[in-house]
């Protein structure tokens, strides 16, 4: 079977905690994703994510380095569930972190792989948008 993964990047003007700490942190994920998060950022834990007036996914945290955090969907619409997310933090030349994004384990790339292609990417932007001006910006409120 094949397996297809949607790839987003972005660069922040930000430090590396900070932006660590938005992708580890219940308070950091509701400043970017949305109002209703639940759970903890550790390894073997599990995020919940409710969407106003949509689907709700649960996320397990598998790795939580310094540089990489990735977590597998447990439960979520459609395909998602075993669909894997993972950000990788590099530096750019300019000091800026430089934040690459999977989405991987997809069987097909139709459906919900098209709509969290654009929700992804939506998202990464929001996140950027949350560290570098310190101000809450979901994107789904």
């Amino acid at each position: 079977m094949s397996h297809h993964s949607l790839r987003h990047a972005v660069n922040i003007a930000a430090d590396h905690a900070e932006v660590r700490n938005a992708l580890t942190s219940a308070e950091g994920l509701r400043g970017w994703t949305m109002a209703d998060v639940a759970g903890g950022g550790g390894v073997g834990s599990k995020w919940t994510l409710k969407y106003p007036n949509g689907p709700t996914f649960r996320w397990e945290v598998i790795t939580q380095q310094d540089d990489r955090i990735e977590w597998r969907c447990v439960e979520g619409p459609g395909d998602s569930a075993g669909t894997t997310a993972s950000f990788s933090l590099g530096k750019t030349p300019h000091g800026r972190i430089h934040l690459t994004f999977a989405h991987a384990g997809w069987p097909h790339q139709e459906g919900n792989f098209d709509k969290c292609n654009s929700l992804w990417g939506l998202m990464l932007h929001h996140l950027r948008t949350y560290v570098e001006k310190g101000k809450v910006a979901p994107a789904h409120s």
